[in-house]
């Protein structure tokens, strides 16, 4: 006679297959226990890089797994958490094992798996062992997938090889080198106190520039008749000097930096991006009332071809809640060393209608939600192409001022080549050295070339 396979059998087989191949990701080794060994289900060999970067290596290093799968393992399912009912002999015996004991659940219909490795586990839980027994998962953090692997080593014990002195590491920075920066600084008398009471009159474009002690600053030509600014101060006499002099002066910093912020301003509402002031930071706005996600093309410069369209915007309903995620971003001009740098601090944005920032205490688990899965390649990703946006698909980024380019800055963030490389990185260095190198970047002069002409390309 035929044996019967239990439908709940499929289930349970697909749930461990899952786990095998997540585990194969992780770049180490699953087998299933055939035999009934108290209720484990399987168990996970850990590997590690080789140092010499040739291939990887058992530590013999065991962790062992139970796994259950289905929706009877599934209780109190919300968005963001889940438990699962255990029995208290279970959780006893997984607790006081010798080896550590990963409890995995397959989520039917999240279709993705969660995990718990039972000694942290009970040991940071109060009341554990309190009748209903049962293990809690966050959907956010305890999800069971190959970026799981740190944690893994964790719970093993084993450190795998850090550095390798056999190879060399590409190291990128957040920073966009500034080659050139406004050629001249006008200036003027002014009756007026200060920057906010010119604005405030002014309606409309308006070029950067600020007031100073009884002295209206602008990088905008004020002899020139069209010029909105000369209508606040005595234009007939006008002065000028090299805007490299408050590049390089400590006491005009400040002054410097709001000029070239207002330039910037006008470049990032070119590139389609909206300010929000009370959180510091642009953002692609939706475009229409229509679509619920927006995607944009981007090209990396890291490997010189164009990579997959990114979600900039973004209608999430998670149970009552509703809201827009948008990506964004922190930008400001830093003074290192004797250069001028622009600084990349990639961001997200909540609003409730595209528009209306999202309450701040709703931001928090939000934000927490998505950065606890990302890593450094995801955040170095954030900042090329952050890069592409601000270039508009030019070889650099260039800040123009009726429609002549004032200022040049890098496209590709400063790099510097470390002796050393973690093994297996994607960022290993096999090329003779070419770009500019973090620390000799410090040393180029902050402004443009007082001999180059302005009209020059770039």
């Amino acid at each position: 006679m035929a044996k019967t396979v239990l439908p709940s059998k499929f289930q349970e087989w697909k749930g461990l297959d899952r786990i095998s191949l997540v585990v194969h990701e992780m770049r180490c080794i699953f087998r299933e226990i055939t035999k009934d060994d108290f209720g484990l289900d399987g168990e996970i060999e850990v590997v590690v890089p080789k140092s010499d970067g040739q291939g990887y290596e058992t530590t013999g290093s065991i962790i062992k797994v139970q796994a259950k799968s289905g929706e009877s393992y599934v209780k109190q399912d919300s968005d963001t958490s889940f438990v699962t009912p255990v029995g208290k002999n279970d959780l006893e015996g997984w607790h006081n094992a010798s080896y550590p004991v990963l409890f995995i659940v397959y989520h039917p219909r999240d279709d993705k798996l969660y995990y718990k490795e039972i000694k942290s586990y009970v040991r940071n839980t109060p009341r554990v062992f309190k009748t209903p027994l049962y293990v809690e998962f966050n959907k956010a953090k305890d999800e069971f997938s190959a970026q799981k692997y740190d944690q893994i080593l964790q719970a093993s014990a084993v450190s795998p090889p850090r550095i390798s002195f056999d190879q060399r590491e590409k190291l990128y920075s957040n920073l966009l080198l500034v080659k050139r920066g406004p050629r001249t600084i006008y200036f003027a008398p002014t009756e007026f106190k200060d920057y906010t009471h010119i604005r405030e009159e002014i309606s409309g474009f308006v070029p950067p520039f600020t007031v100073v002690e009884g002295t209206l600053y602008t990088i905008a030509n004020l002899r020139d008749e069209r010029s909105v600014l000369r209508d606040y101060c005595d234009a007939d006499s006008t002065e000028d000097m090299p805007a490299s002099r408050w590049s390089r002066d400590a006491q005009y910093h400040n002054e410097y930096v709001f000029l070239l912020n207002q330039l910037l301003g006008g470049h990032l509402r070119r590139c389609g991006l909206v300010y929000n002031r009370e959180f510091k930071r642009n953002y692609f706005p939706r475009k229409n009332d229509t679509e619920e996600v927006f995607r944009e093309d981007w090209y990396n410069v890291r490997t010189s071809r164009a990579a997959p369209p990114r979600i900039v915007a973004k209608y999430y309903r998670y149970g009552l809640a509703r809201f827009w995620r948008h990506l964004a971003v922190n930008l400001s001009f830093k003074h290192i060393g004797s250069s001028w740098f622009l600084q990349i601090v990639p961001k997200y944005f909540f609003t409730d209608d595209g528009e209306t920032p999202c309450a701040s205490e709703e931001v928090g688990p939000y934000t927490t939600k998505i950065k606890a899965v990302e890593r450094n390649n995801h955040v170095l990703n954030h900042v090329l192409f952050w890069t592409d946006v601000l270039s508009m698909r030019k070889p650099s980024i260039e800040l123009s001022l009726f429609y002549k380019t004032v200022m040049v800055i890098e496209k590709e963030p400063v790099s510097g080549i470390a002796n050393f490389a973690i093994p297996n990185d994607p960022a290993i260095y096999e090329d003779d050295l070419s770009q500019l190198e973090f620390f000799s970047a410090m040393a180029l002069p902050a402004d443009f070339d007082e001999d180059q002409d302005e009209n020059d390309e770039y």
